[in-house]
């Protein structure tokens, strides 16, 4: 569980890799960058993004929060035996929305250009097919974005330790209520799940070296 702690982007790294996308026009690559930054100003998995729907983007445009329904987040799917209620509602801080706004002008733009009759009506991601993108398609086109920007090869779920890493780094007031703040916008059942991100990551332990050595 400690290990997946650096399992996150440094600042510069999370620079770089936003830097790279940015330089290409094309509606792949700004899809690319709009669900990146979706995932990373939500903090939400991967398996969220695959299934969210051009209707939760318009609610959450609308009202300012990102409606999540339980059995599109990890362990809620719909008549689970546990009876577990995964839904919850996100704050849209400003780069969310952008990355929103973002998907819904690249998903309109794909499916004009598209040589394909047929689209996916409900999806908000679309591959080149205008069909839902996949996770795989996700985590592949992730690992190619890396090693283009030269950070280390970052799964989606990196984005978000990152949100979460980024959030304790930038507390001004106690760890403890930042934690519980992590703890409830990630979804832990535990306040100890939420509490392997007081190690310290690559730029607390970056800087700590740099002090040593004046």
């Amino acid at each position: 569980m400690a290990e997946s702690m650096q399992h996150s982007f440094t600042v510069a790294e999370e620079k770089a890799l936003f830097a790279e996308l940015r330089k290409y026009k094309c509606v792949d690559a700004e899809r690319d960058l709009y669900w990146m930054m979706l995932a990373r100003y939500t903090a939400r998995r991967v398996e969220t993004l695959h299934l969210m729907d051009v209707d939760d983007a318009c609610y959450a445009l609308d009202t300012g929060y990102l409606n999540i329904a339980s059995e599109k987040q990890k362990g809620g799917k719909a008549g689970n035996a546990r009876g577990l209620d995964k839904s919850q509602s996100i704050y849209l801080v400003d780069k969310a929305r952008t990355a929103l706004l973002g998907l819904l002008k690249v998903r309109k733009q794909m499916i004009k250009r598209s040589k394909f009759d047929d689209f996916d009506e409900n999806a908000l991601i679309l591959s080149k097919k205008r069909a839902r993108m996949s996770i795989r398609m996700m985590q592949e086109r992730m690992k190619m974005w890396c090693k283009r920007a030269g950070v280390p090869a970052g799964t989606p779920h990196w984005w978000r330790h990152t949100w979460a890493v980024r959030r304790l780094q930038n507390a001004a007031g106690s760890n403890d209520k930042a934690l519980r703040e992590i703890q409830d916008v990630l979804g832990h059942k535990y306040l100890t799940t939420t509490q392997i991100y007081t190690k310290p990551n690559r730029d607390d332990l970056r800087a700590s070296m740099m002090e040593a050595a004046l």
